[in-house]
């Protein structure tokens, strides 16, 4: 049997999940549990308020958890999570495949480095389309690179739309992921914005397959895929 077809397999015995929620979704605690060592290096991008951020430290106490978020709206709430929790590193950076200073739309939890659509903010997002701010931006490999850290165990992605731009810049660290955790978009909230088919086969592409989703059909969801190489 192939390593492809062991992970079908494997998600098709494992699809019974703990139906618990971070942030009003539903998450598989327990299937992400399983794939994980007890001392998990974990990426967080868009980690906002730090509510996922707080599960994840507790979840795996003796892990560290790496938080990314550039909002300043949202920042100190996450700074003081940290404050209270030594298993977590908090940046105010964005991840993607670029460096430098862009312009970031905020719009509360779909605040992102992509510009909105008019369509979807004028119902939705409500930014100010005319007025982002500029947030520090930098590659997921040359911020490991800086920070001597040779690998990810897993990768939270909740990126408003840029989670393809961000796996873009982390090509060197990718093989070492054990897991990825991301959100999926159906339609283009966002200009540019990776929509379902195209991450998922990107991701297939680098080795990773789809074990998990909890999708809103014509809208958007998340979904975990597991590396077929480890």
């Amino acid at each position: 049997m192939s390593p492809r077809s062991i992970y079908i397999c494997f998600s098709l015995v494992l699809s019974v999940y703990v139906p618990l929620c971070a942030i009003g979704e539903r998450v598989p605690f327990a299937l992400i549990k399983k794939l994980l060592p007890w001392e998990p290096i974990i990426l967080e991008a868009g980690a906002q308020f730090g509510e996922d951020t707080s599960w994840m430290s507790d979840m795996w106490p003796s892990g560290t958890i790496y938080a990314f978020e550039p909002s300043p709206e949202s920042y100190p709430s996450l700074a003081a999570v940290a404050a209270e929790r030594k298993n977590v590193i908090i940046e105010q950076l964005a991840l993607s495949n670029k460096i430098g200073e862009f312009p970031f739309y905020l719009a509360g939890g779909a605040s992102s480095l992509l510009r909105p659509t008019d369509n979807i903010n004028d119902v939705y997002f409500h930014s100010d389309l005319e007025h982002p701010i500029m947030v520090p931006v930098t590659t997921l490999d040359i911020w490991a690179s800086n920070k001597g850290i040779t690998k990810i165990d897993f990768m939270w992605l909740d990126m408003e739309g840029n989670e393809l731009n961000a796996l873009n810049g982390a090509l060197s660290i990718l093989p070492s992921v054990k897991a990825i955790y991301t959100e999926v978009n159906l339609l283009d909230f966002w200009h540019g914005c990776v929509k379902y088919d195209a991450l998922t086969a990107w991701l297939d592409q680098h080795g990773f397959v789809k074990i998990w989703e909890d999708i809103i059909p014509n809208w958007h969801g998340n979904a975990l895929f597991v590396n077929i190489n480890l």
